[in-house]
């Protein structure tokens, strides 16, 4: 009798097991849409403080030549440490040259150089999938990024953190501290009463 529970219950499992992988590919999305044909090319205009980045989006033609895709959203970005800064402009869409033009901030923080890294990308397209150019510019505002590591800041390491974030932090770890041995004397002095009483 317990070896069929045991099977039951390993039956069960193997099915379930199945039927969550055909679900899966029902409703899987279909990877397989070739992008190797269609392209993004950046290229930087500098003209005193006004920068703009253009991307232009081609593909081939019957012929192999390269044709312009109009119609098609393109996102900016800039490489930051930890994730994407978003660039927006007003038209983010290819026109009929399939290009896109995007205004570029003067106050991006690069490297030591002013480096920064620009990224353009065609997400979930129908047509062409995704699609992602990155080129480094020197457009960055220079920044030693060792300079600001003994200075108090939030981003800095525990012994550099502002004062008030320190006295705030100790301050409420005493409080939880002091009603936690509150409440522990509280508790020994009534089962010590109850002893008295009886």
């Amino acid at each position: 009798m317990k070896y069929n529970l045991i099977n039951i219950k390993f039956l069960r499992i193997v099915l379930l097991s199945y039927l969550l992988l055909c679900i899966q590919q029902a409703f899987a999305q279909d990877s397989s849409i070739s992008t190797a044909t269609a392209k993004i090319t950046l290229s930087f205009l500098g003209k005193d403080s006004a920068r703009q980045v253009t991307a232009t989006l081609t593909k081939p033609d019957m012929n192999g030549n390269d044709t312009a895709v109009k119609g098609v959203d393109v996102h900016f970005y800039i490489y930051r440490n930890f994730g994407l800064l978003p660039i927006e402009g007003d038209n983010l869409t290819t026109d009929d040259n399939g290009e896109v033009i995007v205004d570029f901030p003067n106050d991006i923080p690069g490297d030591k150089s002013g480096n920064v890294t620009v990224i353009a990308k065609v997400e979930d397209n129908d047509e062409l999938g995704n699609l992602e150019a990155k080129k480094v510019v020197r457009w960055g505002v220079p920044v030693n990024s060792e300079q600001n590591v003994q200075t108090r800041a939030l981003w800095a390491s525990a012994n550099n953190a502002p004062w008030p974030l320190v006295i705030t932090v100790t301050s409420i770890v005493g409080i939880v501290w002091g009603i936690i041995f509150y409440i522990i004397f509280q508790l020994v002095a009534i089962k010590r009463a109850g002893k008295y009483a009886s």
